[in-house]
């Protein structure tokens, strides 16, 4: 048996699927009642957990071997990652693999968060594995969706230097593989696209897959700050360790990282940003009302 934490997130979701369609058998741990039922399918079985509560984790994990670990991206990553590891421990749980990170953040409050998670990991004494995902496509796309459509441009403090950047289906078929496979121990997993690319690059590309000029425009760091705390309603912690940190590494060349895991792994080229601007056009053209 196979948990999922987050599984009805990003990368949850989507490990969960493939894990699957593969014929595996998955427990999808959700914190909302109301979410559980829906998971359930064909060798998917729900659960509810919470990990801000260790004492919630213990059914979840009974009979479990193996922990797929992701966190929402905020303030308390670390202190979920631990519980969850200490009560995989408890449970017999033998490996963990976990959610990390190719972007080079240099210290940033981020990056510490997992170091703390990491650490828990090599101190449990459990089996462990990384899959750390470059700039994921649908977080640092999908949120400038609506600017696309109605101002035609990007307006972002991200620099001029190439990023390589991955759509998390890539990075969740990744996932899938070091979950049933062996071979993984003590590794580091950094997926990333096939290429490298700059967010010029980026608005050329959605100039040609939308058949009109998107332009791309550097924006101030606090002129996006206010941007997103005002007009979107982001809360400005979830700013920081969300976008910010992001977009300084990306200015740093911090992003810059292209690798063949993601073939080596599943044996299969990853997808390019146009190809994903392709796959997603609907929630980028004018007039749509597909959800950014």
């Amino acid at each position: 048996m196979i948990l999922v934490t987050g599984a009805t997130g990003m990368f949850g979701s989507r490990v969960v699927r493939y894990l699957a369609e593969g014929g595996h058998d998955v427990r999808a741990l959700t914190h909302s009642p109301a979410k559980a039922e829906a998971l359930r399918g064909s060798h998917v079985e729900p659960a509810i957990g919470d990990m801000e509560d260790p004492a919630s984790l213990a059914r979840a994990l009974e009979g479990v071997k193996v922990v797929f670990l992701v966190s929402p991206m905020d303030d308390r990553i670390a202190v979920r990652e631990q519980n969850t590891i200490a009560a995989a421990k408890a449970a017999g749980v033998q490996r963990v693999v976990k959610v990390y990170g190719a972007i080079r953040l240099e210290g940033e409050a981020l990056d510490q968060l997992h170091q703390a998670g990491i650490q828990a990991l090599k101190d449990s004494g459990l089996g462990w594995s990384l899959v750390s995902p470059n700039a994921v496509m649908e977080t640092n796309l999908f949120p400038f969706a609506e600017m696309i459509r109605k101002m035609g441009q990007v307006r972002i403090p991200a620099g001029t230097k190439s990023i390589g950047m991955v759509a998390a289906d890539d990075v969740a078929r990744c996932a899938a593989v070091v979950l049933t496979t062996e071979g993984h121990e003590g590794m580091n997993y950094e997926i990333t696209g096939p290429a490298a690319v700059t967010f010029e690059e980026i608005a050329a590309a959605f100039s040609r897959v939308l058949g009109r000029p998107i332009l791309c425009v550097d924006a101030p760091e606090a002129e996006f700050a206010k941007m997103m705390v005002e007009a979107v309603g982001l809360p400005a912690d979830q700013l920081e360790i969300g976008m910010l940190s992001h977009y300084r590494a990306f200015r740093r060349g911090g992003a810059d990282l292209v690798t063949d895991t993601c073939e080596r792994l599943t044996g299969r080229r990853p997808m390019s940003v146009e190809e994903f601007i392709c796959a997603h056009k609907d929630r980028f053209e004018r007039g749509s009302s597909a959800a950014s």
